[in-house]
């Protein structure tokens, strides 16, 4: 058996199995075939000939898991396990366990922690024991041999009580820090955008800070906000440039579970009150227009439509990834966009 490989298979119209390829591999998972299928069985996720076809597949390059590219039943699940022979992992649990490494501050730990017992309170029957060792172990919020069968669905959900409770009361001490902030502090800007945008690079690029901007899905978590100093003059008409706030939110994702969209509301406080928001966007992404709406849509439905933010502006990011002609390209499809690579600065 491989180690660590996996079969990804996808099902149904939208299928985004590069993207998918990209989770999987930022927890160290090394993908060794793809199976599609036009539509999505309800019984099994993929149909039975699939399912044969899949058993061959992992019997033939010795894969260790199969990832499927949307959330699963539990029945589904099962079903597609028995059929595979080997671990089964779904878009939401490999999504949640990225954050789950990821996570650095209390408050995200206890977000993912959320987020993982709503994912898992249908689904007692147990956490695949395989999957706690990817992504850095010992960065989760519980140790890695802690496994779904030692909870009952009661001590899930006065566990999920006790994190709310105690995000409430983070949530009311942001509230009242921001407050203060928005009355006597600097103008505030919200960078927002989909994950691996480039908006820790900007954040960097803007202030000076040294967060990681390694190439992985959701290298950030947590909200980070950086005072960007002002300038005596701006360099084209002689004014002045005033100090700001800028902070760095959470990254968006096509098929964001329906989990992380309630728990990671919060991450996003920042970018409801913001003077100005900033959509940071990967100038050089094949799918770049999917993914401006995924933000948008994403926006929308965890903050709600005219939610107080001031202007929103356009970025797109990593134009030194582009030709002159896409370049040109994207400035007509987007006259309002600011064009920028923050690697050479902001």
């Amino acid at each position: 058996m491989r180690e660590d490989g996996v079969v990804l298979v996808g099902a149904g119209e939208m299928r985004h199995l590069a993207e998918l390829r990209r989770l999987a591999t930022t927890l160290g998972m090394e993908v060794v075939d793809v199976l599609e299928q036009g539509r999505r069985d309800g019984t099994g996720y993929l149909g039975r000939g699939k399912r044969e076809e899949l058993r061959e597949l992992v019997g033939d390059t010795g894969a260790r898991f199969v990832v499927a590219d949307d959330e699963l039943t539990a029945s589904q699940a099962r079903v597609l396990e028995r059929a595979a022979g080997t671990t089964v992992v779904d878009r939401t649990e490999l999504i949640i366990r990225i954050f789950e490494a990821h996570a650095r501050d209390a408050a995200s730990r206890l977000e993912v922690e959320l987020a993982d017992l709503e994912y898992r309170l249908p689904r007692v029957k147990g956490r695949n024991p395989e999957l706690s060792r990817l992504g850095g172990g010992g960065q989760i919020t519980r140790g890695p041999g802690e496994q779904q069968l030692e909870y009952d669905r009661r001590a899930i959900r006065r566990r999920m009580e006790t994190i709310n409770r105690k995000l409430e009361q983070e949530r009311a001490a942001r509230a009242v820090r921001g407050t203060r902030l928005k009355k006597e502090g600097p103008p505030t800007v919200a960078l927002v955008g989909y994950t691996n945008a480039g908006k820790t690079t900007i954040l960097n690029s803007l202030s000076g800070a040294g967060r990681s901007t390694r190439d992985r899905l959701f290298e950030t978590l947590e909200t980070t906000t950086r005072l960007v100093e002002g300038s005596s003059t701006n360099g084209r008409d002689g004014g002045t440039r005033p100090d700001f706030v800028v902070t760095d939110t959470v990254g968006f994702i096509r098929k964001l579970p329906a989990q992380l969209v309630h728990s990671f509301a919060s991450t996003l406080e920042a970018t409801h009150d913001a003077d100005v928001r900033v959509i940071c966007a990967d100038a050089a992404s094949e799918e770049l227009e999917a993914e401006i709406q995924t933000v948008s849509h994403t926006l929308s439905e965890t903050l709600g439509e005219g939610n107080g933010a001031g202007p929103t502006i356009l970025c797109l990011n990593k134009m030194d990834l582009v030709s002159e002609e896409r370049a040109a390209e994207l400035r007509r499809e987007h006259p309002g966009a600011v064009t920028i690579s923050a690697l050479e600065g902001c």
